[in-house]
């Protein structure tokens, strides 16, 4: 679509908005239910430190206020951030298919302008806080560590905002403000009935105390969610045919298997092992080798059971008529405790010589005698399944554990999957002193520190003790040099479908189950199936100095305000591993029982999972900026802002100014804008040459994808613009702005899809060999060594600065309001954010372009540098309230997007179960627009009892298909159907 075309659509929907007689997403006031204007004589707005800036000055601010909140049904953070019109591409559902979410199940963030949560600031009362520590981008705050239970208003500043909170604000930022009014206690709790789980729960409890000097505020927050499995939902779990990218796998087990003779060479060709249909399986071609294709997300969960509290005190002391002391503490946690996945894992390493026969077939594979029990077993049932002669089989596409379950974990869960704990927790100090230093200036010194400690958890299996195991070598209790196989401690593993007792899903019983077989496996794998694990930690160490007042000098109406300020940051990073996982200790597949540490390619003993090396590093950060607000007339005002950061080394410094104005042409009308440049530095894991190891699908398979860190990146730097336009009337408030951001250097990860594109434009050799394509070659391993699509077994890829890239588009809030309609009052509104651009230009790498130019409004953007990003999106609402009720009906709608993949929609072997045809799947290019129906309904009773009741989705629909492993787009969609919730809150003591 063109620009002209996508102005000229933007132009249209404007004019739609204009006419609609509509309003906000939210009732968005600077006033919160603790009235926080009445409490001080001034407010610090977000996005300025010159005390007494209105909200309704020359920034975009929006303000939503706990009753607000409360109003529109209580969201928690991930939902209302999912309902901001402004924020695309969340992360926050579980979504471990995509490299941006994997390992952070429990974990959300905030993705303003859908440029990437690294871009958006999260402020916590206008303090920074930690980074998330399993971030990849590095420079992500978790939103589900804030205290919900102690927000009393969120400010949502949607322009760049560098020039006065420094690197990050690239996008804007979203400060979390606690409460700190309440006086007695308040209890509350509310109930989230989803179908196919147990609902979710939350509950809370506060307490605030105020005397002469001093004001206090502790709350407590739990919260619950429980399972909600894949197979629960019928649009989730579709057949192989319907979405072959819906969480099929060419390695399975049934495998594939080609035989072996006596000299080493093949005796047969590929063979599908023949218990692939009775199981569940699909039986197709991964190019034109027959495969079982499994099908591994019903063992998986749209919603992870979750665990989380947080607990959360301020204090608030007078020292005398001057000075104050503010000091608050947060500690958070969030525990995933089961999170579920596949049974086991594709087969991305081969063993070493050490482990394997003489003669073991092909090079790369893992080998299984005509000795194995299953083997004899297999042939017995099947005869002539392979030749006489062979002297064993090679697998080509292999999982250990699928269809039956992984009996290490049948006894928690019947499906089998396998488990894993993800889990963060976070404690945050800060300490500030503010107050008059002279009758015209006014500072504020705080210090804070943070720390944001991860965990995750997995399974994974051993490479070679897997090739032992099936030579009957297996078990911690057996001298493989010493003994015979199946002998003397020494055990066998089988690895066919004759092992597995039926389909631990859908409850099919294999005829060709062996139990004998079953046990023994099952006895084998703790000694083969090993735990993972990662522990990761990001700290913050902040000063801040500022001072603020008024100069002498007087304009049109009234004094010159300033502010200056110093702060000093320290950010750290440190990863610790488990044996298994780190490379210091185990950094060869034949370390672990071969004691060997030297290896052409160190990816660690694990066949999918890999490792990575351990980390402690740090950087500081110097800072000062100033402000201008300058009063030239009661009409007009402008803002002139600038800071100047030092990263130090190679990062080295920027200064970036902003200015902005506003016009008040009549009492009703204003015109607002600015402009600034605006930067991001690289975080402290991004300069660093390590490694964190994510999992993506490359070519139909799952394969270990490392993102190196890189001493070279440079900051990105943006500039930012927004016009817009202010209409109040009373009755009718409305603003309209136009932004835009020009990226320079944005630091980003080289594109998966384009790497695998530009080396393998078809499958097999590709550009294999070809010296123009060397650097492209060189970020590959292949198994057996031989270059060619089907033996991908990990990409290296780096971050970088990357290309320019341009977005723009039009926010439109418009509200009306109805006085005394049936005794009460009546409030239509929209708040909805068009996107107008979203341009990249071409990526080169080694001199190979690896990415066209994108435009990527309206695209899923899979596996590129930008995230899914509709053109449209917003909610449209009506709010009716009389005495102590509200009652709110909300539409939310998000338009229409596009898979701008090429390959899911061509014709391949891969979709046909018929040797040498071709398939076409069409379905999914297009992802249908959506639209739910939310229902809220308040009851704020005269015994301070509060009662809220809402539906949400009221008419139950699906989110959009798309062709992912989930069969939607966890980033936009929601999974949960229509639900119902219903919530109590209770004050004692005095004014809330």
């Amino acid at each position: 679509m063109s620009r002209n075309a996508l102005r000229s659509g933007a132009s249209a929907l404007l004019a739609i908005f204009m006419t609609t007689g509509a309003t906000q997403v939210f009732a968005q006031t600077a006033t919160s239910d603790e009235a926080p204007k009445k409490e001080v004589e001034v407010v610090v707005v977000t996005g300025t430190f010159i005390r007494g800036t209105s909200e309704s000055a020359s920034l975009p601010v929006n303000v939503i206020s706990s009753a607000d909140l409360e109003k529109a049904g209580t969201p928690s953070t991930v939902e209302l951030i999912k309902l901001l019109n402004v924020s695309s591409g969340v992360q926050g559902d579980t979504n471990q298919f995509d490299s941006r979410a994997q390992g952070n199940e429990g974990a959300g963030s905030v993705n303003l302008r859908g440029i990437g949560p690294e871009r958006t600031l999260v402020l916590l009362n206008g303090r920074r806080m930690a980074y998330n520590p399993f971030g990849l981008v590095g420079t992500v705050v978790d939103t589900n560590l804030i205290p919900s239970a102690a927000i009393g208003r969120v400010e949502v500043l949607k322009d760049g905002a560098a020039a006065t909170y420094g690197s990050d604000a690239v996008a804007g930022v979203v400060n979390f403000i606690t409460r700190t009014n309440l006086e007695g206690f308040e209890v509350g709790g509310d109930y989230k009935a989803i179908d196919g789980s147990d609902g979710n729960y939350t509950a809370s409890l506060a307490w605030g105390h105020k005397t002469d000097r001093a004001k206090l505020f502790v709350s407590l927050g739990l919260q619950k969610k429980t399972e909600l499995p894949v197979t629960a939902r019928d649009w989730a779990n579709r057949d192989y045919l319907s979405n072959p990218e819906g969480g099929w796998s060419a390695a399975g087990n049934p495998g594939t298997y080609i035989a072996i003779g006596p000299t080493g060479g093949p005796v047969s060709l590929p063979t599908r092992e023949p218990n692939c249909t009775p199981l569940g399986g699909f039986a197709g071609f991964s190019g034109s080798t027959p495969v079982c294709f499994f099908h591994f997300t019903p063992y998986d969960n749209l919603v992870e059971k979750e665990e989380r509290s947080q607990f959360f005190a301020s204090a608030d002391v007078t020292i005398n008529e001057n000075h104050a002391l503010h000091g608050e503490i947060l500690i958070s946690n969030t525990n995933t405790p089961e999170w579920k996945t596949s049974p086991s894992y594709a087969f991305l390493q081969a063993p070493s010589a050490q482990a394997l026969p003489t003669p073991s077939g092909l090079p790369g594979r893992f080998f299984v005698p005509a000795t194995n029990p299953g083997y004899i077993d297999l042939l017995a049932k099947n005869p002539g399944l392979f030749p006489a002669s062979a002297i064993g089989v090679n697998m080509l596409a292999y999982r250990p554990f699928s269809y039956g379950g992984n009996p290490k974990f049948t006894s928690s869960d019947p499906r089998g999957g396998s488990q894993g704990e993800r889990s963060f927790e976070a404690v945050r100090v800060s300490v500030g002193l503010k107050g008059k230093l002279t009758e015209s200036i006014n500072y504020d010194v705080n210090l804070a520190a943070m720390d944001d400690t991860g965990i995750r958890t997995g399974y994974d299996v051993l490479v070679n003790r897997f090739q032992l195991a099936l030579r009957g070598l297996g078990g911690p209790n057996c001298n493989v040099a010493a003994n015979t196989p199946g002998a003397n401690g020494c055990q066998w593993f089988s690895p066919f479908g004759t092992a597995i007792p039926g389909n631990s899903v859908t409850g099919v019983v294999n005829p060709q189950y062996n139990a004998a077989l079953g046990a023994a496996n099952a006895a084998l794998v703790d000694w083969f199936y090993p735990e993972v694990r990662t522990k990761q930690t990001s700290s913050l160490v902040v000063f801040d100095a500022v001072l603020n007042g008024e100069l002498g000098i007087q304009l049109g109406d009234g004094p010159i305000g300033w502010a200056a300020g110093y702060q000093y940051r320290k950010n750290s990073f440190r990863s610790d591993f488990s044996k298994f996982s780190d490379l210091t200790q185990q950094p060869c597949v034949s370390s672990p029982d071969f004691n060997n540490n030297v290896c052409a390619a160190i990816t660690g003993p694990t066949v999918f999972l890999s490792g990575s090396f351990p980390a402690n590093v740090s950087a500081d950060v110097n800072a000062a900026f100033f402000e201008l607000r300058l009063p030239f007339s009661e009409r007009f005002e402008a803002q002139i802002a600038g800071r100047y950061e030092d990263f130090g080394g190679k990062v080295g410094s920027t200064f970036n100014p902003k200015l902005s104005a506003k016009w008040q042409m009549t009492d009703t009308f204003a015109l607002r804008g600015s402009t600034s440049t605006t930067f991001r530095a690289p975080s402290v894991s991004n300069i660093q040459p390590t490694s964190v190891t994510t999992l993506q699908s490359i070519l139909g398979t799952f394969r270990a994808v490392d993102i190196f860190g890189n001493p070279d990146l440079e900051p990105e730097t943006a500039t930012t613009y927004n016009v817009g336009a202010l209409f109040d009337s009373g009755h009718l408030r409305a603003s309209v702005d136009y932004w835009r951001f020009d990226f320079d250097n944005p630091i980003v990860n080289e594109p998966i899809a384009g790497l695998v594109a530009a080396l393998f434009p078809t499958t097999g050799a590709g550009n294999c060999g070809n010296s123009a394509f060397a650097a492209i070659q060189a970020k590959f391993t292949f198994s057996g060594g031989v270059c060619n699509s089907a033996n991908i077994s990990r990409l290296n890829t780096t971050v970088i600065n990357g290309s320019p890239l341009l977005t723009d588009g039009i926010d439109v809030s418009i509200d009306y309001m109805f006085e005394n309609v049936m005794g009460g009052d009546l409030k239509l509104g929209l708040d909805a954010t068009y996107t107008m651009s979203y341009d990249i230009d071409a990526l080169f790498i080694g001199g190979v372009k690896v990415a066209e130019p994108l435009d990527a409004v309206g695209k899923l953007n899979f596996q590129t540098t930008a995230y899914p990003l509709p053109q449209y999106k917003g909610t449209l609402y009506g709010l009716y309230e009389t005495g102590g009720h509200s009652l709110r009906l909300a539409m939310n709608f998000i338009d229409e997007y596009e898979d701008q993949r090429t390959a899911p929609f061509a014709a391949s072997l891969n979709y046909s179960a018929t040797a040498g045809t071709t398939a076409v799947i069409s379905s999914g290019k297009t992802i249908k627009g959506w639209q739910s129906f939310d229902l809220n309904y308040r009851w704020a009773m005269d015994n301070d009892l509060t009662f809220t009741f809402g539906i949400e989705n009221i008419l139950d629909r699906d989110p959009s298909f798309a062709r992912l492993e989930l069969n939607y787009d966890p980033f936009t969609g929601n999974p949960l159907g229509r639900t119902y919730k219903i919530g109590l809150k209770k004050a004692f003591g005095g004014p809330k």
